[in-house]
């Protein structure tokens, strides 16, 4: 027993010793070594009718590639081709959203030494969507017509009844988005025969923006536009449209249009309904003297110039300086005055509005700030008085309304008062404030000569 036990240790240094020795020739004479590789990332499993989605819903052919570091024997590392290392994810547990797939590298050949493979990233962001085939009717888009030339007209562009709709087949999440599957008609103004044309079909979402990545069958369908010849011409007055008024004391004349018919065409019903034309606005605001304007005419939709060239008429307005005279409204400060020593007084209202007539030359001349509103206190009998107003206005402006009447009241001295005054207080600008209402007669009325004090009186119209 002690001799087989000696012998069984001897063969077992024996073979660790041998097991040393091969491991010190096969690390001397074949080391260790490292080598990194771009592997692409493949997929299994994927679902029947489920493909990959990126964020924007497009499908994502592959998912990249991953760097793996492999460790081996030089003599392995020497004998390693594309595609003799792999890096997989595995879908068969994959739901319709985004998830984190683990990674798993491995060797595809058996026949070669010992690997180990280190990567730093161990998982993968998968979005997983399913395919999906709708039916979508096409919608022609006839807001892309322009003007097809003169003497045509184009009818509501068809599409064949087979064509009328088309086959979209993609992820159900750009699926979703469709709102029209559209076809853009575009006439060009050479155009004056009927024709047939193949135009491609775009599918648009909500935004009005095209949808790409999906298939469509048919991608294109024939679209028909007919075009007819219109039937006739006719000539229509053109009307100028004038905006704003002209500048204080002068008026417009007179309106004139150069040449003052135009001749038209269009399709026969609206030419039908058509009598006039108008030109663009054209605005008059502050002005004081005569001018003449090219204007273009604003043709209705549907019809057009019979001569292409005739877009455009010469407009003459005549400015004159007005002699009529003219309805003011306007605010008048109280001015108290005779005010004794010892009182507080105040009139109640403090501002009186006066209505009046003044001529032009009056305006230009600012006569309107020379106008006065005065009231005496006099003697205090009872503390609370009525008082007529005594009115100052320029001999080139007329009162039309009756002489204002305020109620004086005593104020109680701790209390300030609205207006206290023994002096003329100025009377505000009243730009602004002014309500001119044109008589309605033009023939103005005599002018009262001098200044009028205390014993105006209103002159009924």
């Amino acid at each position: 027993m002690m001799r087989l036990s000696v012998a069984g240790v001897r063969l077992a240094l024996s073979f660790f010793a041998a097991l040393a020795l091969w491991g010190f020739v096969t690390v001397t004479q074949n080391p260790e070594d490292r080598k990194i590789y771009e592997i692409p990332i493949d997929v299994k499993n994927l679902p029947v009718d489920a493909v990959i989605i990126d964020a924007n819903g497009q499908i994502q052919p592959t998912l990249g590639t991953i760097q793996v570091e492999v460790w081996a024997a030089k003599n392995t590392l020497s004998q390693l081709r594309d595609g003799d290392i792999q890096a997989m994810v595995d879908l068969t547990n994959a739901t319709v959203a985004l998830q984190k797939v683990p990674i798993d590298v491995t060797s595809t050949r058996n026949d070669i030494g010992y690997m180990t493979f280190k990567y730093a990233v161990n998982v993968l962001d998968v979005r997983v969507d399913m395919l999906k085939t709708i039916t979508v009717p096409v919608v022609i888009n006839s807001q892309q017509f322009s003007s097809p030339g003169i003497g045509v007209e184009v009818l509501a562009p068809t599409i064949p009844l087979a064509q009328q709709t088309v086959s979209v087949y993609g992820p159900q999440t750009l699926i979703k988005r469709i709102k029209e599957a559209r076809v853009n008609v575009d006439i060009n103004g050479s155009v004056t025969a009927s024709y047939t044309n193949a135009l491609p079909v775009l599918l648009i979402d909500s935004t009005d923006k095209p949808i790409n990545g999906l298939t469509i069958t048919p991608e294109k369908v024939d679209v028909a536009i007919e075009i007819k010849q219109k039937i006739g011409a006719k000539e229509v007055v053109v009307l100028p449209q004038v905006t704003g008024f002209v500048a204080a004391g002068f008026r417009l004349r007179d309106v004139r249009v150069n040449p003052l018919l135009v001749s038209i065409t269009g399709s026969s019903q609206i030419l039908e309904k058509t009598t006039s034309v108008q030109t663009v606005p054209i605005d008059i605001n502050d002005l004081t003297k005569s001018v003449s304007r090219t204007v273009e005419i604003a043709f209705p939709e549907g019809i057009l110039p019979l001569d292409a060239t005739a877009k455009n008429v010469e407009v003459g307005l005549t400015v004159e300086q007005s002699s009529q005279p003219v309805r003011l409204t306007i605010p008048v400060v109280i001015d108290i005055r005779d005010v004794p020593a010892d009182m507080v007084v105040r009139a109640n209202p403090a501002i009186v509005m006066i209505e009046i007539i003044m001529s032009p030359s009056a305006i230009q001349r600012g006569s309107i700030n020379d106008i006065r509103a005065a009231v005496s206190v006099g003697t205090w009998d009872d503390g609370n008085m009525m008082r007529q107003g005594q009115l100052t206005i320029p001999e080139d402006i007329r009162l039309m309304s009756d002489i204002p009447v305020v109620q004086l009241e005593q104020a109680n001295v701790s209390v300030p008062a609205p207006i206290v005054s023994t002096t003329s207080v100025p009377i505000p600008s009243v730009v602004g404030t002014v309500v001119v209402t044109p008589l309605l007669t033009a023939t103005p009325q005599p002018l009262p000569t001098g200044t009028v004090v205390a014993t105006v009186t209103k002159i009924d119209n």
